[in-house]
């Protein structure tokens, strides 16, 4: 038996002491499910966006005191220029006659304009009636829907023995109920207009930022940015069945005067942006290149905004165009244009040579 003893004597140990509870989280635990699908972040409007949404939107009431007025100057002075050309023509004087009959003449192409943008505001407003329709087409019935895509075809200025009109009679069947109709209507008749507007989107972003990226002078950039924008939402609208009277057209140029401030802006923020943070854009994009690209995306989100809007019909969700679409073809326009210039011989060059 082993009488030694344990080298280690015996310890006691305290007990721990009691861990104190955890408050209570003031903000309750949120489940969610896993299998929700992943929903893009909708993109910020700028404000030239913004003013093109309410320049596009429906019009407001017409104002009945200001047209009152309108025609019954333009009346009384129709009035008046013929009595006094009449009175003018007896008594042989000329020169009144003369003027009374340069004033008709005015008020004759005044009235006329008054006429062409009172029509111009009934299309609009027959327009977002049509949407408003079309919006509401899965809860149609056959019939229904057929009525309102007769309607869409006459918006469009399509005549019966349209391809496309022919094709969407074709596909379309009896048992189809509004949904399957707007489907339709999607395929053969609007789709072929998206892609055109988007051909026109490209090629006039494009133009325009190759414009800005080849001209010198600021003034000139100010100029090409407002008359490229106003001239391709014309004819977007027009794509859609549209035209925009003298009164969209004021409200136009002011929301691309927005744009024309960004292309005056940008350059001085370019050369700046090169100056602090010694950013060498000639790798990628020069000075200029750059800019461009910034004006010709500015105007391609334009033109988007104003496609979703002229568009009869809302696009599907996982359809509608996305500005990321156009930035790769602009940017291999803008590439193109610089190894198109770097390729092209300077006279130094040429001078060396011989």
């Amino acid at each position: 038996m082993n009488d030694t003893q344990d080298p280690r004597p015996g310890q006691r140990f305290a007990p721990d002491p009691a861990t104190p509870p955890l408050e209570p989280d003031p903000r309750p635990a949120r489940p969610f499910a896993h299998d929700l699908p992943n929903v893009a972040l909708p993109e910020r409007q700028t404000s030239a966006e913004q003013a093109l949404d309410s320049r596009l939107a429906r019009p407001g009431k017409r104002r009945w005191g200001l047209l009152t007025l309108l025609g019954g100057t333009l009346g009384l002075g129709a009035v008046e220029a013929g009595t006094t050309l009449y009175a003018a023509s007896l008594g042989g004087d000329w020169l009144p006659g003369a003027w009374s009959a340069l004033l008709l003449v005015a008020l004759g192409l005044g009235g006329s304009a008054l006429t062409r943008e009172l029509w111009r505001l009934r299309r609009l407003r027959r327009h977002e009636r049509l949407r408003e329709r079309l919006a509401q087409l899965p809860d149609s019935d056959h019939r229904q829907a057929m009525a309102d895509a007769d309607t869409l075809r006459k918006g469009l200025d399509l005549d019966d023995d349209h391809p496309h009109w022919q094709g969407f009679l074709a596909a379309s069947q009896p048992h189809h109920d509004g949904r399957d109709i707007q489907q339709l209507l999607d395929h053969h008749l609007l789709a072929p207009r998206d892609r055109e507007a988007r051909r026109l989107i490209s090629r006039m972003s494009g133009e325009t930022a190759v414009m800005v990226a080849v001209s010198p002078l600021t003034l000139v950039d100010m100029a090409l940015v407002a008359w490229r924008s106003l001239a391709m939402i014309d004819r977007l609208c027009r794509l859609y069945g549209l035209e925009l009277g003298y009164a969209g057209r004021l409200r136009l140029l002011r929301s691309v005067l927005y744009q024309m401030a960004f292309a005056g802006a940008s350059e001085l923020a370019s050369h700046a942006g090169a100056d602090l943070l010694s950013l060498d854009l000639a790798g990628r994009l020069s000075a200029r290149a750059g800019q461009g690209l910034g004006v010709g995306l500015l105007n391609a989100r334009l033109g988007l905004r104003a496609q979703r809007l002229t568009r009869p019909q809302a696009f599907p969700v996982d359809q509608a165009p996305r500005i990321g679409d156009l930035r790769r073809e602009l940017w291999q326009q803008l590439r193109r244009l610089e190894a198109s210039a770097d390729a092209k011989p300077t006279d130094q060059d040429r001078s060396n040579r011989s």
